[in-house]
C-alpha cells in the first residue's frame, strides 16, 4: 500500500513537471500567428491582433490582449479571449469552439462551428453580450458628433454557410440609454430613453436596420433603413427614415424655442414628426416631414 502511494505522489510530481514546462516552453507567439492567419483566411475582412496565445485548462488557447477590426475599422479590444475547442469535434470534418472573454464591466460568450476543409470555409458563430457598455464598441468613434451610453445586451450570428460573404443578425436592447450631443441639436445636449431596441442586418456591403424603437420620458421615435458602405467609410450612402413622438411633458418644456415648434404641434404629438435622412456619413442632408 506504502509503495502504491509513493507510485502515485511519483506519478502526479512527474506530470506536474511535465505540464510546467510545457507550460513554460509553449510556442505562444507561433500559435498567435497561426490563429491569426487561419481567421484571415477564412474571413479575409476580419482583422484579430493579440500579443500572445497561452495555454488554459479546460485544454484551449487564451489570446490576450485582443483586438478585433474588419476592413481596418476598430471594433472593440478585450483584455483576453479564451478559445476552447470541443474535443470530440476534433476528429470530425465540422469543429466546434467556445469562447467567452471581458468586455468592459460586461461579457461575450459564443460558439463556433466550422468547416475548413473546403476551398470555401463554411463557418456559423452565435455569440451573447451581456451588460457591456455600449462605449466600449470602438467602431461608434466614427460619428464622433454624438456618443451613446449605457448597457447593452445583444445577440449576434454570423453566417456565411449561403454566400460567400456572409451575413451577420444583430438583435440588441440598450437598457437605459442615453445619446450625447457633442455639438447640441436644435439646443438638446442629450436624451434619455428607458429602452433602445435594434434589429439589423449586416454585410460587407451594407447595413440593414429592419427594426431600431427607443422609448422614453422625452421622445419616442423608430428608424428603418440602410447604409451602403463604401471607401472610406465616411462616404457610405445613407438613406434613413426616422419618426419622432415627443412625449406631453417634453414637448411643454420647448414649446418656446426651435424644437417645440417642430415638435409641439398637435399632429406631430399623434403622429409623430418624419425625419428623411440621405447623402453620405460624412455629409448628411435631412428633410422634415
Amino acid at each position: 500500500m506504502i509503495t502504491s502511494k509513493k507510485t502515485f505522489l511519483y506519478v502526479l510530481y512527474a506530470l506536474a513537471a511535465v505540464l510546467f514546462f510545457l507550460y513554460l516552453r509553449f510556442p505562444s507567439q507561433t500559435v498567435r500567428d497561426l490563429i491569426v492567419t487561419r481567421i484571415a483566411q477564412a474571413q479575409p475582412g476580419v482583422q484579430v491582433t493579440a500579443d500572445g496565445a497561452y495555454p488554459v485548462f479546460p485544454p484551449g488557447i487564451r489570446l490576450a490582449p485582443l483586438g478585433l477590426a474588419y476592413d481596418d475599422i476598430p471594433i472593440v479590444t478585450m483584455a483576453h479571449l479564451k478559445i476552447v475547442p470541443g474535443l470530440i469535434s476534433l476528429f470530425r470534418q465540422q469543429k466546434e469552439m467556445h469562447f467567452s472573454g471581458p468586455i468592459g464591466s460586461g461579457s461575450l460568450k459564443g460558439r463556433a462551428d466550422m468547416v475548413l476543409d473546403e476551398r470555401q470555409p463554411k463557418i456559423n458563430v452565435a455569440m451573447n453580450l451581456a451588460r457591456v457598455p455600449v462605449e466600449s464598441m470602438e467602431f461608434l468613434n466614427i460619428w464622433p458628433e454624438y456618443k451613446l451610453v449605457g448597457e447593452m445586451n445583444s445577440q449576434i450570428d454570423f453566417d456565411n454557410r449561403k454566400g460567400a460573404e456572409g451575413s451577420t443578425a444583430v438583435n440588441m436592447d440598450i437598457s437605459p440609454a442615453r445619446i450625447v450631443f457633442n455639438t447640441p441639436l436644435v439646443g438638446i445636449e442629450q436624451m434619455d430613453f428607458n429602452q433602445i431596441i435594434a434589429e439589423m442586418t449586416v454585410t460587407p456591403r451594407m447595413l440593414q436596420i429592419t427594426r431600431c424603437e427607443a422609448l422614453g420620458a422625452q421622445i419616442e421615435g423608430k428608424i428603418t433603413g440602410s447604409i451602403i458602405f463604401r471607401e472610406p467609410i465616411q462616404n457610405s450612402r445613407i438613406t434613413l427614415s426616422c419618426v419622432l413622438r415627443p412625449q406631453p411633458a417634453f414637448a411643454a418644456e420647448h414649446k418656446n424655442d426651435m424644437l417645440g415648434t417642430l415638435l409641439g404641434s398637435e399632429s406631430a404629438q399623434k403622429r409623430g414628426v418624419v425625419f428623411r435622412i440621405s447623402g453620405t456619413l460624412g455629409n448628411p442632408s435631412y428633410v422634415v416631414r
